[in-house]
């Protein structure tokens, strides 16, 4: 279950911290108090997509973090995903900036935003408005139907992908190789073109080295002036071997009146051997770099060789050797001629076979749940006041089609019908149900569906839209039967089950220095009666407001004591 939530800069929050607890966890607050935002921050951090005006205005990140019981099961899936769990906790935490960047991290290990979506759909689910919306678009129908079926159609589910991929692998090789009738045509022109490729005699990283050589090559003149000019500057009549020498000749006459002058000649005679040398290294690089016209003509041609096959084969060298194996892969495919199709053709008709049979298992599977799934929310809509209520699944008819067109997920196309009134018609969601139907409707079926995958905590945002009276009080009963299995977090505003409480928090808002904060207050018990006589009758606590919400309370005691 969630056991505490810490939220800094969300909306108008600035820094909050809440400890939830078991059972049934309202939360209730006047319009505009931010009861949405507590809702969103949960969404944060558990790795929905939120968009970053998020972030409180002025601070330049948003944190949230999430701390969850965590069990054997959850523990497994963890370390599956190489996270480690040695507390009986797990911690949640996701950090966006004002950049958009997030940072999430699971028990303080870094994963990515998919990661913490996949670990959180273990800890939560989180019905709101924006879910029932999609419940009317029967696309979302199959999904809802796998996710009861998961225990007994997963493991066909997970057969179906693997099967579909190589069958879609291997017919996707038989087009590629073509129709065997041109086997002869294909093979003349692989032969043609891995000969090309051979002679060539290609070398990973020649381009670059031919290219350097030819640069050099086409700056022999500059390369050669240089050198010759360089070699007459120090040794021609009054280049600087002979001022040098001029210079040691003219010292030496005196070097013996002076110790200073006799270490410049010393000096001098050193420069005199650095020049001598130089001059020999400027004569070596100049017989080096005689021009060699056939050379030249080499790297000429084999440049326009490589560019000629680039352009046929590929961007690059490594590029024309990936094709030219690529060529010789096909050739050998080909060498095997009609034995390798027929190979080929053979795996694609038992994997058809294969992908026959598991769709038919799937189907049969999703037909025998479907009509458990039938019964189960038939039954927790009559539990909700829906008295008359039929939900069935329809399987759209697949016709009589001769071609077969196989999907990772079967064959399967399903959508909700409905009727809430006696001697009315099943029809598509969408086209019959109206608001407050809808949210008993989805309260039905999450139910149903939490009651398959173990999830322990279950969040609603205002599942009592569009309901009242008598109505709103199955909802609440429904409510509190429900957190008695798992903990339940609810966004209200009737009193009705916010007399259902087991702890109930009080969302406010409020203005200090000209800037607006939100704040969350868990209430006592005469906290919580107030709360309920302001969502029976306003702030006004008239004579009837208060006495009737004592009078809920009581009721709702009762109930929780006798069930």
């Amino acid at each position: 279950m969630l056991n505490s939530l810490v939220i800094n800069n969300i909306a108008l929050i600035d820094k909050l911290e809440v400890n939830f607890g078991e059972g049934l966890n309202i939360l209730s607050g006047e319009t505009g108090a931010g009861k949405s935002i507590i809702i969103d921050s949960v969404n944060f951090v558990l790795g929905r997509r939120v968009d970053k005006s998020i972030i409180r205005y002025g601070e330049d990140k948003a944190q949230v973090s999430a701390y969850f019981d965590c069990d054997e099961r959850l523990t497994a899936i963890l370390a599956d995903m190489g996270i480690d769990c040695e507390d009986q906790e797990i911690m949640l935490s996701r950090i966006m900036s004002v950049d958009g960047k997030n940072i999430c991290r699971v028990n303080g290990q870094k994963v990515t935003v998919a990661m913490l979506r996949e670990v959180a759909q273990h800890l939560s689910d989180i019905y709101g408005q924006h879910e029932s919306s999609k419940l009317l678009d029967s696309e979302t129908h199959l999904g809802v139907l796998d996710s009861y079926a998961h225990d007994k159609i997963g493991v066909h589910l997970s057969a179906q992908r693997n099967l579909y991929d190589r069958y879609k692998e291997v017919k996707a090789k038989i087009a590629k190789y073509g129709d065997m009738r041109d086997i002869d045509r294909v093979k003349d022109l692989l032969e043609y073109q891995i000969k090309e490729i051979e002679e060539a005699d290609l070398k990973s990283g020649e381009e670059e080295t031919l290219l350097a050589r030819r640069k050099k090559i086409n700056n022999y003149e500059v390369l050669l002036t240089a050198l010759n000019s360089a070699s007459c500057a120090l040794e021609d009549e009054g280049g600087a071997l002979e001022g040098v020498g001029l210079s040691f000749r003219e010292l030496a006459k005196c070097a013996e009146y002076d110790d200073r002058i006799s270490q410049l000649c010393d000096r001098i005679d050193s420069c005199k051997i650095e020049l001598s040398d130089i001059c020999d290294e400027i004569h070596s690089i100049a017989d080096d770099s005689d021009f060699d016209v056939s050379e030249a003509q080499y790297v000429y041609d084999r440049l326009d060789k490589i560019r000629t096959l680039e352009r046929k084969y590929g961007a690059d060298i490594d590029a024309v050797l990936a094709s030219y194996r690529q060529f010789k892969e096909q050739y050998e495919f080909y060498e095997g001629g009609e034995q390798a199709l027929e190979k080929l053709n053979g795996e694609l008709n038992d994997l058809a076979r294969k992908l026959d049979i598991n769709t038919a298992k799937i189907t049969n599977i999703r037909k025998e749940c479907a009509r458990e799934l039938e019964r189960l929310v038939t039954a927790q809509l009559r539990q909700l006041g829906m008295k008359n209520a039929v939900f069935e699944v329809h399987f759209a008819d697949a016709g009589n089609s001769a071609s077969v067109i196989y999907t990772p997920i079967g064959s399967d196309m399903v959508e909700f019908l409905f009727s809430a009134n006696s001697g009315q018609p099943v029809k598509p969601l969408s086209k019959i149900i109206s608001g407050g139907e809808l949210s008993r409707f989805m309260l039905a079926i999450k139910n149903t569906i939490a009651d398959t995958d173990l999830i322990q905590t279950m969040i609603f945002d205002e599942i009592d839209t569009g309901i009242s009276g008598e109505t709103a009080q199955i909802v609440a009963e429904k409510l509190y039967d429900i957190s008695c299995s798992r903990q339940v977090l609810a966004v209200t505003h009737l009193p009705q089950l916010a007399s259902m409480a087991d702890s109930h928090y009080l969302i406010s808002k409020s203005v200090r220095d000209g800037k607006t904060y939100t704040s969350l207050d868990k209430l006592d018990g005469d906290g919580m009666l107030r709360e309920i006589a302001r969502l029976i009758g306003g702030r006004d606590y008239s004579d009837y407001a208060l006495p009737h919400a004592k009078e809920m309370k009581e009721h709702s005691d009762s109930y929780k004591v006798s069930h």
